[in-house]
């Protein structure tokens, strides 16, 4: 008895012969499970204003912020999103709330989504601790400056990420908006292009306006 095999594209069917009989089976075909991101900066806040550091640090939402986040809610009120998420921090809770109010979703926070630390610079303008903004202005080139409580660009990333991954296992083939941080978006747009989690090559992203990204990467 003979026995032949061939394949075709992924996705057609498996031909096999036997004794001369052509059989063919179905091969299934796997879709990749693939989230699509909405990735949403904050509004803008008093601090983000006076040009203070913000960080870790609460800041309130000015009125033009929060204009803007109820424009950006009028925006993407015709979309279906399967969840919304946040930061815990109050200019992002906020904005994702005036969001979310079209939707109505449960609003689910996360603390994978916080901005960076700043250490001892947060809420401070540059022209208080000169010196520890010059060491600061050091972290577009390298992973760490000597900025005490300062978060590392690759810790940053790696929390980033790890929160972009459970996200999107908790909502494979989903909807998402996620509303967070300039320096973490940055971290996230670092990672898409390839570019050094240091980079500053990844621009700022604006308050209360939003990318998207398909999720895995790549």
């Amino acid at each position: 008895m003979s026995c032949w095999r061939g394949t075709l594209p992924q996705g057609r069917a498996l031909f096999s012969s036997i004794g001369g009989i052509l059989l063919a089976r179905s091969v299934v075909q796997t879709t990749p499970a693939v989230t699509q991101f909405y990735l949403i900066r904050h509004g803008e806040t008093l601090w983000n204003r006076q040009r203070r550091l913000q960080g870790s640090q609460n800041s309130p939402l000015t009125e033009a912020g929060l204009a803007q986040a109820e424009a950006l809610s009028r925006e993407l009120a015709t979309l279906e999103f399967d969840a919304i998420y946040a930061s815990p921090l109050e200019r992002a809770r906020i904005t994702a709330e005036i969001i979310n109010q079209p939707h109505g979703l449960p609003l689910q926070l996360d603390d994978g989504l916080k901005e960076r630390a700043f250490g001892v610079l947060e809420g401070c303008h540059r022209e208080e601790q000169a010196e520890l903004w010059q060491a600061l202005s050091l972290r577009f080139s390298q992973n760490r400056v000597d900025v005490p409580g300062f978060e590392p660009a690759d810790q940053l990333q790696s929390r980033a990420l790890d929160a972009l991954q459970r996200i999107h296992l908790a909502h494979p083939q989903g909807r998402v908006a996620i509303v967070s941080h300039g320096e973490w978006l940055r971290s996230v747009g670092n990672a898409q292009a390839g570019h050094p989690a240091w980079s500053d090559k990844t621009e700022l992203q604006g308050n209360a306006s939003f990318i998207t990204l398909t999720w895995p990467i790549g």
